[in-house]
């Protein structure tokens, strides 16, 4: 995409538009991501104004999905029109279990950060209460299990569920499950840097020393690739490190699971095509890769997704955090006005002077008997699980 498309679609999106209330909003299911070209006009729009959400909702990540789906899980589309104009879409992962009906947001769970409806400006209420009411008509007659995972706590969805439960439209229960921090960094603040006295273990100073470490140690080449040969190679690498890393782990790395990795090697080419993918290679002597930084971009947005370092040759190098200071700073380059960490309130992120963001994860159970009794089991199990917890914590102190 241009420069000069995005910034057609930057100020398209940001013109507001006034909800005709005259005409209803239809609802349509489809099973595939072959837009239209004023369906995909008007998508990019929509992903334009949600740029924190972008990727993930964008149809290079999405097809991931399509083309290798979670078992069990059907993956669609969900299109809201008024007249021909497209007003929302939001991606769904439909499943048959036991003879009642569990949708979720597609990718939710499964890799994707966060996600959402997407709506175009103004019409935000209008296609969440077109949403949820079609939830409510067409999927819920023989139970229905919404599983809401990683969505934005300032998702529109929320509100339009709420609206649906309150008025009888939705019967059922809504059972909150966690919530996860999304720590990122304004860049465009004069104080976005590592503070020096950071109570974190990480400052300034000592970034600055393990830098200086890593310059006696080699000679340092970072890159932004722009193939497809050299990200996949990178990120065959990057595999590599993750599964040293977390070897002997009761979960391993995220990059063990073979339909993880199959998703991001067919996602992964259509993020570079599409101009939305940073992925970052650290070699020592230009010749050994030695970290990788898989990390994503949207307009001056950029994500930080996963990174991996060589441990062995490190050392006493805290090369993960040089890793990702290398970025944030090949961020400030391209005139990023925001580093986002994603989902994690892992310390690491902290050592920067972050904002935080959340998401939600909730349960919605139909007042069907069968999807009852599931809330019943799961309130057992997740009782049980605590109380597990308590006492390992107990034994351990």
């Amino acid at each position: 995409m241009s420069h000069a498309h995005a910034a057609a679609l930057v100020l398209e999106a940001s013109r507001p538009v006034a909800p005709a209330a005259t005409v209803p909003i239809a609802v349509e299911l489809r099973r595939d991501l072959d837009l239209s070209p004023e369906d995909a006009a008007a998508f990019d729009r929509m992903l334009v104004a949600r740029p924190e959400i972008s990727v993930f909702l964008s149809r290079a990540w999405l097809s991931g999905f399509f083309v290798d789906p979670p078992a069990g899980v059907q993956p669609a589309l969900v299109m809201m029109r008024q007249g021909h104009a497209l007003r929302g879409i939001v991606p769904l992962a439909i499943g048959k279990t036991l003879g009642y009906t569990t949708v979720s947001l597609l990718g939710g769970a499964y890799g994707s950060d966060r996600v959402d409806l997407l709506s175009a400006r103004g019409f935000e209420t209008a296609t969440s209460d077109a949403f949820v009411k079609w939830i409510a008509g067409s999927l819920a007659g023989d139970g229905l299990l919404l599983e809401l995972r990683d969505v934005p706590s300032s998702s529109a969805l929320w509100g339009g569920i709420q609206r649906a439960t309150d008025e009888g439209i939705l019967r059922g229960a809504v059972q909150p499950r966690e919530i996860a921090a999304l720590p990122y960094l304004d860049l465009k603040e004069r104080s976005s840097a590592i503070p020096s006295n950071a109570p974190a273990t990480l400052t300034a100073r000592s970034l600055e020393k393990h830098r200086r470490w890593l310059d006696r140690r080699c000679e340092l080449r970072i890159d932004v690739l722009a193939t497809r040969d050299e990200v996949m190679e990178a990120f065959g690498s990057l595999v590599s490190f993750l599964h040293r890393r977390w070897r002997g782990t009761p979960d391993g790395s995220v990059l063990d699971d073979p339909r993880t990795r199959r998703f991001h090697e067919h996602a992964l080419p259509r993020l570079l095509e599409a101009g939305c993918l940073r992925m970052i290679r650290l070699s020592a002597g230009g010749d050994r890769t030695i970290a990788v930084f898989y990390g994503m971009a949207r307009g001056s947005w950029w994500g930080y997704y996963l990174c991996g370092y060589d441990a062995e040759w490190a050392g006493r190098i805290h090369l993960g955090q040089v890793t990702l200071d290398a970025a944030i700073a090949i961020a400030r380059q391209e005139g990023a006005a925001e580093f986002d960490f994603l989902k994690g309130a892992h310390r690491n992120k902290y050592a920067w002077p972050v904002r935080e963001r959340a998401t939600f994860d909730a349960d919605l159970f139909s007042g069907h008997r069968r999807v009852q009794l599931i809330r019943a089991a799961r309130a057992g199990r997740d009782a049980v699980a605590a109380a597990r917890k308590a006492v390992r914590g107990v034994v351990s102190s």
